[in-house]
């Protein structure tokens, strides 16, 4: 009797097997057209898979280039920024002219700029940050303005220019002398329109004076930093400090 039940179970699986017909593939445009339809819905993860459909299916350019960049978006407003950032990046190696360009270029910045960590830690998405700002800027400056580029890269300096100043200093600390005095010379060499700048140079000037007696270098690096914008708060600290190596040189 369970013989007799197996096989009709059996029979029954093969007729509706047969009598079922497989789905048909879905083009790279109905692909494209439900990826939206997530997307608009805020559906960003079943908009990922259905524009991956897409690209894998299209022989369209413009459908590919159009699923390539909401592939992008969609990681984007996940907040899978280590999804995000290479999907842009082919965007952007493959269709580096599309009128669109300029939205993904930003939005690639974005990515590197919103994992950015505290200055005691790696600067690497600070670093990628900056050249994707600053790319942003040299190809597309109109757009640039309207994303307030030149905030964001005066931000992105100042925290660099922080990170070569916290390091210096940790150096001088554990007598590291001459890795101090790299990293202080990092600061005054590719920062000085920074805030941190003439701290800086002062705990620099500081340092040649108390290492090497170079009283006419140290007046050098301070006159630099009265000149600078931002040393108007230190004009008192620097103004001291230039007078008191001034007067020295005088007497020897």
């Amino acid at each position: 009797m369970n013989k007799i039940f197996l096989v009709m179970a059996l029979t029954l699986l093969i007729i509706v097997g047969c009598g079922k017909k497989p789905e048909p593939n879905k083009s790279a445009d109905v692909w494209l057209k439900e990826g939206l339809t997530y997307f608009e819905k805020g559906k960003y993860k079943k908009a990922a898979e259905a524009f991956e459909q897409s690209i894998l299916e299209a022989d369209n350019p413009e459908i590919a280039a159009q699923a390539q960049l909401f592939l992008a978006d969609s990681y984007f407003f996940l907040n899978q920024f280590d999804e995000a950032i290479p999907s842009y990046e082919e965007y952007l190696d493959i269709y580096p002219d599309n009128e669109y360009a300029k939205q993904a270029l930003y939005r690639l910045a974005l990515c590197y700029y919103k994992q950015i960590d505290t200055i005691d830690r790696d600067q690497t998405n600070t670093i990628k940050a900056l050249e994707n700002f600053q790319k942003l800027k040299d190809r597309f400056p109109e757009y640039a303005k309207t994303v307030e580029t030149n905030a964001k890269i005066k931000e992105l300096r100042e925290m660099l220019a922080e990170r070569e100043y916290y390091v210096a200093k940790f150096y001088l600390r554990t007598k590291k002398f001459r890795a101090a005095e790299m990293r202080f010379k990092t600061v005054l060499e590719k920062y000085p329109d920074t805030e941190i700048f003439p701290k800086a140079a002062i705990d620099y000037a500081e340092y040649i004076v108390e290492h090497s007696n170079n009283k006419t270098e140290a007046i050098a690096i301070l006159t630099q930093a009265l000149k600078n914008e931002n040393g108007k708060k230190y004009l008192k600290s620097v103004s001291n400090l230039l007078g008191k190596l001034q007067e020295e040189l005088k007497v020897n």
